[in-house]
C-alpha cells in the first residue's frame, strides 16, 4: 500500500484543509502550486488516472516535442500522444471528428485564432480559465477559449552563402522583394494552407495593393508546398531566397548550421497560434492540466525556445536567433481582423494563383 503524506493546502482562496498527498505526486504538486496557483489538487490526481492526452498540432514538431518532454518530466503519471501536420488538415480533422461524436483530440491548436473564436462559439471547444490568465493580454488570448503560444513571424530570409550583405541590405523592407535581383531564384510557401505562408500576401494586398502582388509575379517564382519545405529548399541551395518563409521552419534549420538568416520588416507580419482544451475531450482533466503546464514560465518557455515571438508576459525571448546582432523583432506589428483575413482568402489566393503559382515549380 502506498503511503500517503497529509499536508494543508488552500484550495481556494478563503479554504484551507488538511489534503492527503500521494508521495509519487508529491514533486507534480509542489510545481503545481509554484506555477499554477489556485489550481486544485484534484485535477492532478483525475489527470494521473486518466492517464493520457491527445494533441492537435500544426508543423511546428520541434517546439512541441520540447515542451511535450518538459510535461512527461514534471508528470510521468501521463502519456502524452500527438497528432501533427498542415494546420489546414489539422483543423478539417479534428471537425470531422467532433462532428461525428469522434473523441480522439484533448487539445486543438490553429495559426488562425478566429477559426478558435468560431469553435468556441459553435461549442467546440471547453471554457477554460487558466491559472495564469492574467498574463496575456487581451489581444493575445480569448479567456476561458484559448491562450496564444507564441506570434508566427513571417519574414524574407536567404542562403547566406548565395546572396551577398549588399544584396540582403534590399530587404530590409517589404518592398525590397520586388528587386529583379530576385528574379528566376526566389520562392514562397503555397499559401494554399492558410496562416503563416498566407497572411504576409494578405497583408502586401492590405499594404501596397493588387499591383505589389502582380508584379512578383514577373519575377517566376518557384511555388513550393509547406512553410518546412520552402525552409529546407533554402537551407540547401535550391532557392537563394524565400519570401513568406516561416520563423518556426526556420529556426531549427539555423541551430542545425544552415547558412541562412532573415528580416522581420516593418510592419512585422505574424499570426498567433492559440491552444484550447476541446469540446468533447476524452481526457478532460489531463488535457486541463496540459493547457495549464502550457502557459507556466517553464511550459511557455520551453516551447517558445523554439516556437516564435512569446506573447506571454514577463517571459524573456530564449531563442538563440534573439541573441543574433542581425536578428530584429519589429515594434510595429501588421493589425487586422482575422474575420477579415478570412473573408479575403477567396480574393487573395486568386491573384495568388493567377500571378505567383503560375511560376517555376
Amino acid at each position: 500500500m502506498i503511503a500517503m503524506v497529509a499536508v494543508g493546502v488552500a484550495l481556494h482562496p478563503s479554504i484551507a484543509h488538511a489534503q492527503t498527498i500521494d508521495p509519487e505526486l508529491e514533486d507534480a504538486w509542489a510545481f503545481m502550486q509554484e506555477q499554477m496557483p489556485g489550481v486544485p489538487y484534484a485535477l492532478l490526481t483525475e489527470a494521473c488516472k486518466e492517464g493520457e492526452v491527445m494533441i492537435y498540432h500544426g508543423s511546428w514538431q520541434d517546439a512541441e516535442d520540447a515542451q511535450i518532454a518538459g510535461f512527461t518530466a514534471r508528470f510521468p503519471c501521463i502519456q502524452v500522444r500527438k497528432q501533427g501536420g498542415g494546420m489546414s488538415d489539422i483543423r478539417e480533422r479534428y471537425l470531422a471528428e467532433f462532428r461525428a461524436g469522434q473523441r480522439i483530440a484533448d487539445l486543438v491548436q490553429d495559426s488562425n485564432s478566429n477559426v478558435l473564436d468560431n469553435h468556441a462559439k459553435a461549442g467546440y471547444l471547453t471554457n477554460y480559465v487558466i491559472s495564469n490568465d492574467s498574463k496575456f493580454k487581451d489581444n493575445t488570448k480569448s479567456t476561458s477559449n484559448w491562450y496564444s503560444m507564441r506570434r508566427g513571424m513571417a519574414g524574407i530570409a536567404w542562403n547566406t552563402d548565395l546572396v551577398t550583405d549588399a544584396e540582403a541590405a534590399k530587404l530590409n523592407e517589404w518592398k525590397g522583394i520586388l528587386d529583379p535581383r530576385w528574379k528566376d531564384v526566389a520562392a514562397v510557401g503555397d499559401i494554399s494552407a492558410g496562416g503563416v505562408a498566407y497572411l504576409p500576401f494578405y497583408a502586401w494586398r492590405k499594404l501596397y495593393g493588387d499591383d505589389f502582388i502582380k508584379q512578383l509575379g514577373s519575377l517566376n517564382i518557384r511555388n513550393i508546398g509547406g512553410t518546412n519545405n520552402a525552409a529546407a529548399a533554402l537551407a540547401s541551395g535550391d532557392v537563394q531566397i524565400v519570401f513568406n518563409a516561416s520563423e518556426t521552419a526556420l529556426v531549427p534549420l539555423l541551430e542545425k548550421g544552415a547558412p541562412i538568416k532573415w528580416t522581420l520588416p516593418s510592419p512585422g507580419v505574424g499570426p498567433l497560434t492559440g491552444q484550447a482544451v476541446t469540446g468533447n475531450a476524452p481526457h478532460p482533466n489531463a488535457a486541463k492540466l496540459y493547457q495549464e503546464y502550457s502557459f507556466t514560465t517553464e511550459g511557455y518557455a520551453l516551447f517558445q525556445k523554439l516556437g516564435g515571438v512569446p506573447t506571454m508576459t514577463g517571459v524573456k525571448d530564449a531563442r538563440d536567433v534573439a541573441a543574433e546582432p542581425w536578428y530584429k523583432v519589429p515594434t510595429q506589428i501588421f493589425e487586422y481582423s482575422e474575420e477579415d483575413a478570412t473573408a479575403a482568402v477567396k480574393d487573395v489566393v486568386k491573384l495568388f494563383n493567377e500571378n505567383v503559382a503560375a511560376g517555376r515549380r
